[in-house]
């Protein structure tokens, strides 16, 4: 059963780190929370029933039309909800973004309706290790995550084309002096962000209902698993989450199931009573 937990928390760990890099991304590109990143999952979860249960498509070819799908999504999104308030005050895009939230949540429920959706497993059943079974769904999540993480952090660290994304970030008036298209890099940056969330909602879409409320809660942890690993750090995110994760199944199993998320917001808690900076934390350089 410890196996088995372990596998669990890691699959639900590593989606919360997928949320939390869409965080951090974000915030480091234009210096705000989304605070619809968590409706960015649930749009996932909702384009993997429709792509699977109502258009047929393989598992495989989802997953690839839902990232396409997502990123197109999040550069329309940038040019709602940011562009055109990018010389406002701060506060001013995070309402904004507060308000898509809500905006996508009523969307999605004149759409796809208030009722939970289910979506087959990418591979049903259950992988033997001598005497444990664990289901092939938490193995291909943990994998499928874990090499979307690594080709999101090539990206940014290892091409051209990432560190345009990063200088952009560091300095947008500084990028644009040097010829750098601020729009099209924060653009790509959403496009990102929304694409790697909403592949970690068709993710957990066969392991949990499809609702519209999917992207509340586990929006919430991950920014929790943002904050404990130290905010504008894209490696603490993903420990974060893995964190997350873990106190998040084993509180689940062993303490009580109605107090999970109680249990990891205590934790939360003491995170920042500990380390408020978080366990990667960086100093970030205000914007002016």
């Amino acid at each position: 059963m410890v196996l088995q937990l372990i596998i669990a928390g890691l699959a639900m760990g590593i989606v919360y780190g997928l949320v939390a890099m869409g965080f951090v991304l974000i915030f480091r590109a234009v210096g705000v929370v989304n605070f619809a990143q968590g409706e960015f999952l649930m749009i996932g979860g909702f384009f993997s029933y429709t792509l699977t249960a109502q258009l047929g498509l393989p598992m495989g070819a989802a997953l690839g039309v839902c990232a396409l799908i997502m990123g197109l999504f999040g550069i329309f999104f940038h040019f709602l909800t940011y562009w055109p308030l990018r010389k406002s005050w701060d506060i001013t895009v995070i309402i904004s973004t507060i308000g898509a939230s809500i905006a996508l949540k009523e969307i999605a429920t004149l759409l796809w309706g208030p009722a939970p959706l289910g979506v087959d497993p990418i591979v049903p059943g259950l992988a033997k290790f001598s005497t444990v079974s664990i289901e092939w769904q938490f193995i291909l999540t943990i994998g499928i995550a874990a090499l979307l993480m690594g080709g999101v952090f090539m990206l940014l660290e290892r091409t051209y084309l990432g560190h345009i994304l990063q200088a952009t970030a560091q300095d947008q008036y500084a990028a644009a002096l040097i010829g750098i298209p601020v729009v099209v890099a924060t653009g790509l940056t959403f496009a990102i962000s929304a694409l790697i969330t909403g592949v970690g909602g068709l993710l957990l879409a066969p392991i949990f209902f499809v609702t519209t409320t999917m992207g509340g809660i586990t929006g919430l942890k991950a920014f929790a698993a943002v904050i404990i690993g130290g905010f504008g750090s894209v490696h603490g995110a993903i420990i974060g989450g893995i964190l997350i994760g873990f106190v998040d199944t084993f509180s689940g199993a062993y303490i009580s199931s109605t107090y999970r998320d109680a249990i990891v917001f205590l934790c939360l808690i003491l995170a920042l009573i500990v380390r408020p900076q978080g366990i990667f934390g960086e100093k970030i350089a205000e914007k002016v």
